[in-house]
């Protein structure tokens, strides 16, 4: 896999609305990455890397110069090229957006006022952020390898995406693998795909979302632009991505649960363990709908990073 090098750089300092806890974002305790699952992270600093307009990728790191309240981020762009004035800024927004800078979480705080389990959140991980992805492509594959597998055999097939046909960047002393583009994807052919990253039957619907993104589909932001509804309808058109892969890849605030999270938010909502977790999901969304509204996405992910302190609180460790 050739180096991409990216020798210009161009320091931006983006503000953001408090509370915000920096490493709480971009180093989630449930050790979910940021960007890529090789980006590096070191004395505060964050290297990883994105891709806009097709298969064009960049450098970033990533560095806090504030604290929660008065939040201040340090963001270093790399680039093929010198950056126009106009370039500058869209990725200056397209970070500000990533690391949910302009964000005002204070509602969804105010829910702890009367609400115990997000009290409970609250207290834990006061300050973190739900992050977003500035490309859709690596959200579908995460949605569509994670399907009817375990997390190890998820993340194998991941890895093996990433290293046979992702991207390595190479900026600022570092090299960071990053996931592969729809087009590299649309050029593989079904058989190599299943033998090289051990696909099955994934291997098919994958190159098959390549090329219809190949040929034109939303970005990120203007899925967000579209109702809930209507960006849920947009991804299920994709070959492979139903309901709850659409929840994961949609990024309005949704509640994609399976029956691992199904069996968590049962005793979280309702004291005890679901018989058949499958069958609760339904009325687990429509609970969630009810109490949290368009902040159950935030109530979701705060849950899943808390786990450790859940667990002692709720006796979640059989789950």
């Amino acid at each position: 896999m050739p180096t991409i090098d990216l020798p210009h750089s161009t320091a931006l300092r983006l503000r953001a609305i408090p509370p915000n806890d920096f490493l709480l974002t971009i180093r989630k305790p449930a050790g979910w990455s940021l960007l890529t699952p090789y980006e590096i992270f070191e004395d505060g600093s964050l290297w990883t890397a994105m891709r806009l307009n097709s298969e064009k990728t960049f450098g970033l790191k990533l560095r806090s110069e504030g604290t929660v309240e008065r939040p201040k981020i340090f963001c270093e762009l790399f680039s093929r090229e010198r950056l126009s004035v106009e370039k500058e800024k869209e990725l200056s927004m397209v970070v500000t957006r990533t690391l949910s800078l302009r964000e005002d979480i204070r509602e969804f705080y105010a829910l702890a006022e009367h609400d115990s389990l997000v009290k409970l959140l609250v207290e834990d991980l006061y300050g973190m952020r739900r992050t977003k992805r500035p490309d859709v492509f690596p959200s579908l594959i995460l949605a569509l390898t994670l399907q009817m597998a375990p997390i190890k055999r998820s993340q194998q097939m991941m890895d093996l995406l990433i290293k046979n046909y992702g991207a390595k960047i190479g900026f600022d002393g570092k090299r960071i693998l990053y996931w592969p583009s729809p087009e590299r994807i649309a050029r593989a052919g079904v058989r190599e795909l299943e033998a090289k990253c051990k696909l099955g039957y994934r291997a098919k619907t994958l190159k098959g979302i390549a090329q219809a993104l190949c040929k034109g589909f939303p970005t990120p932001r203007e899925l967000e632009e579209m109702s809930p509804e209507e960006a849920r309808a947009k991804l299920m058109e994709l070959k492979g991505i139903g309901e709850y892969s659409a929840d994961i890849v949609s990024p309005h605030p949704g509640f994609a649960l399976d029956v691992w999270s199904a069996r968590i938010f049962n005793v979280l909502l309702f004291g005890e363990e679901a018989e058949s977790p499958r069958s609760i999901i339904p009325r687990l969304k429509k609970v969630a709908e009810e109490r949290w509204g368009n902040w159950r996405g935030y109530v979701f992910t705060y849950v899943l990073n808390d786990l450790k302190n859940l667990s002692r609180r709720f006796n979640l460790t059989e789950l």
